[in-house]
């Protein structure tokens, strides 16, 4: 099958791995604070900042992962299977993962594993090992979900990013990814919009060093990492 011409001024996958790589650490993260023993332990400040950070770091990885070219593949092969960065797919896996167990945690929904919330009569090994099979054990099924859903999604909102300077089309990134995130976040916890607005605007009355410094600690870093090193490739 013939393939689509290489963008010239498209990155490889290697040549941001390290941005990939933080920020699938960063959503592996914030999946392991969704486990409700180490929830328990965090300030609520800084569970909502671990929340506001989210969806910006999957926008930021939207613009930066629609500029890479994996290279040759075959058009008419799946999207999970053209993907050739382990990377990109651990970023995106680990991102969706906890958008998705803040929503089936909200809803109190469960199919048998798929559960992110162990009973509250197992011990506390049982019940870790209860929220790794939802994360760990289940993290293919989470990897087709992203590339299916939320990579093409991503891809068709950065695009027009991808006309602007490199560090504009982050920082626009990123702003894109802080609205739609507060709405999500909303929807995800059940909470009415001008609430959860206000339940921030709160807790940066109150905590702003610790909702502010671990929010914009957590998008601002990897964006400068993602900039330096495409620049440095370009």
């Amino acid at each position: 099958m013939a393939q689509a011409a290489p963008n010239k001024n498209a990155l490889s996958p290697e040549s941001v791995a390290p941005y990939f790589v933080l920020v699938a650490l960063l959503h592996a993260a914030a999946v392991a604070t969704r486990f409700d023993l180490v929830a328990a332990k965090i300030p609520e400040a800084g569970q909502l900042a671990i929340m506001l950070s989210q969806f910006p770091l999957i926008v930021l990885s939207g613009y930066f992962e629609g500029r890479l070219d994996y290279g040759p593949t075959m058009e008419s092969f799946p999207l999970w299977m053209r993907i050739r960065s382990k990377p990109v797919k651990l970023a995106f896996t680990f991102g969706f993962m906890y958008v998705a167990c803040v929503i089936l945690q909200t809803l109190h929904f469960s199919i048998g594993p798929i559960d992110p919330t162990p009973p509250l009569s197992f011990p506390p090994v049982q019940r870790a090992m209860w929220f790794a099979m939802f994360s760990a054990g289940m993290f293919f099924p989470f990897y087709l979900a992203a590339t299916g859903i939320l990579i093409p999604i991503l891809r068709t909102l950065t695009k027009p990013l991808r006309a602007l300077p490199l560090a504009v089309g982050a920082l626009v990134a990123l702003g894109l990814g802080v609205v739609a995130g507060v709405v999500i976040d909303a929807l995800a916890t059940k909470t009415k919009l001008t609430d959860f607005v206000d339940m921030v605007h709160n807790t940066i009355n109150t905590n702003p060093m610790l909702l502010l410094g671990v929010t914009l600690g957590m998008i601002f870093i990897p964006m400068l990492i993602g900039v330096v090193l495409e620049k440095k490739k370009a």
